[in-house]
């Protein structure tokens, strides 16, 4: 914030009154003068003056594209204001397209009150780069505070661009497509000694560089970026700035990129380790781990947003016969084969589990009672009509059992549905099996 403007003011949209408070609990730690107006929903922002709104705090609970249209809107309509989001649903991907689209910072609900001390830290940064009083130490703070919000290179490289961009003036860029004939390419059209060549070579296989300096004439300052999309830039920068470029291109940055890339790196292998942990060997499909995770975070949603979800417990009705009479080869490649209906029953919201032995959980966001059922009779139906191939050639039918559970009609933790959706499946083989069953009633 500049000196002229001691107060915060802030635009909160769609906030619940716990949320608030806890802002205004860290923006008092904080020791910020502010001042908090309120909207119920983006499509009030028409109703709004484009006053000098500082920071907005904005809530959504929508799918990943409707949020980032809403983010859009609010910088379109408030262009200098600092956009933090605030939902119920860590979508990565969601969180990444949103930064794309102006995002400042995100926080997920329930707010923790260390991250919201981050917001506040970078809010105050952010008025200092809005006002002009920011030199390199504070730009890399505000560009790459949150190293785990990058999802590629690209996205470092992307943040590496808009950081140069605030002291130099781009006058030339060269791009070559990454690949055994880069070395020479380079040295042909940049003139490069075999000595730089050799240091080139080692940059490109460097997973923690990112920017690689030439030479500094005057200044000018030549060097080379990685793209993040298989290419290679060479570039030439004017310094438009007071800072020396040696201030600019410091030690700090060159740590602070190097950590952003091994952060980037370790999380791609441990969420590759995280996906396999989570992941069920034979069908592909999720597994009880990630269903118990899955129900928490549904359960937790549903104190911000009362929206309720669906459990099918799927049951495949005489499957012990396959293994008995074909074995478990075959009961494999059935099991298979069974994934792969119900992944093309279901809608691209809803999550398939592979409970254990022939049993399968569908969880069902956002779903009605009376959807529930006919979802349930689709992918009933549709089993009964397959034709599993055995062996040479030979044709199985076969049909499921379904019990349903509605959250929170029918329980209210994640054992307890879970309990009550397979007691659901109970009923529906004891009334003749092939049958979808809830409370009492058989629905087909």
């Amino acid at each position: 914030m500049n000196k002229e403007q001691t107060v915060l003011e802030i635009l909160a949209i769609g906030l619940d009154s716990f949320s608030i408070d806890e802002i205004k609990s860290s923006l008092k730690d904080n020791r910020l003068e502010f001042r908090i107006s309120f909207l119920q929903d983006v499509s009030d922002l028409d109703g709004v003056s484009r006053k000098s709104f500082q920071a907005i705090f904005f809530f959504s609970n929508r799918q990943s594209q409707k949020t980032i249209d809403d983010i859009r809107r609010i910088k379109q309509h408030l262009p200098r204001a600092a956009v933090t989001l605030i939902s119920p649903r860590p979508d990565h991907h969601g969180i990444v397209a949103g930064f794309r689209a102006g995002l400042f910072d995100f926080l997920t609900l329930p707010i923790d009150k260390d991250e919201i001390r981050t917001v506040i830290y970078r809010l105050k940064l952010h008025g200092a780069i809005q006002s002009g009083q920011w030199n390199p130490e504070r730009a890399v703070l505000h560009l790459f505070s949150r190293p785990e919000n990058f999802s590629s290179v690209n996205d470092i490289a992307g943040a590496l661009n808009q950081y140069l961009g605030l002291f130099f003036q781009m006058e030339k860029e060269i791009s070559f497509a990454s690949g055994k004939k880069i070395l020479p390419s380079l040295k042909k059209k940049l003139k490069l000694s075999d000595h730089q060549l050799k240091r080139i070579d080692r940059f490109l296989n460097d997973q923690t560089g990112l920017i690689f300096g030439l030479r500094f004439v005057g200044d000018h300052f030549y060097f080379l970026v990685k793209k993040g999309d298989g290419k290679i830039s060479y570039l030439v920068a004017r310094n438009t700035s007071n800072y020396t470029i040696k201030d600019i291109l410091s030690d700090y940055l060159s740590n602070v990129l190097r950590t952003s890339l091994s952060i980037l790196t370790e999380t791609g292998k441990r969420e590759e380790i995280r996906i396999l942990a989570l992941t069920d060997e034979v069908t592909g499909l999720y597994n009880q781990r990630k269903l118990v995770e899955d129900l928490e975070f549904y359960i937790a949603r549903y104190q911000h947003d009362k929206a309720g979800f669906s459990l099918l417990f799927v049951d495949i009705d005489y499957f012990k016969n396959v293994n008995d009479q074909f074995g478990h080869v075959v009961g494999s490649q059935i099991l298979i084969d069974m994934a792969a209906i119900l992944k093309v029953q279901l809608r691209s919201s809803d999550l398939v589990y592979r409970y254990g032995g022939d049993e399968f959980i569908v969880l069902l966001p956002r779903t009605s009672l009376d959807e529930t059922k006919k979802i349930a009779l689709r992918v009933s139906e549709a089993i009964k009509a397959a034709e599993f191939t055995i062996e040479n050639g030979q044709k199985y039918k076969l049909s499921l059992s379904v019990g349903i559970a509605e959250f929170p009609n029918d329980a209210t933790n994640a054992k307890a549905i879970i309990t009550f959706a397979d007691q659901m499946m109970y009923m529906s083989k004891k009334s003749g099996r092939g049958k979808v069953f809830h409370m009492g009633e058989v629905v087909a």
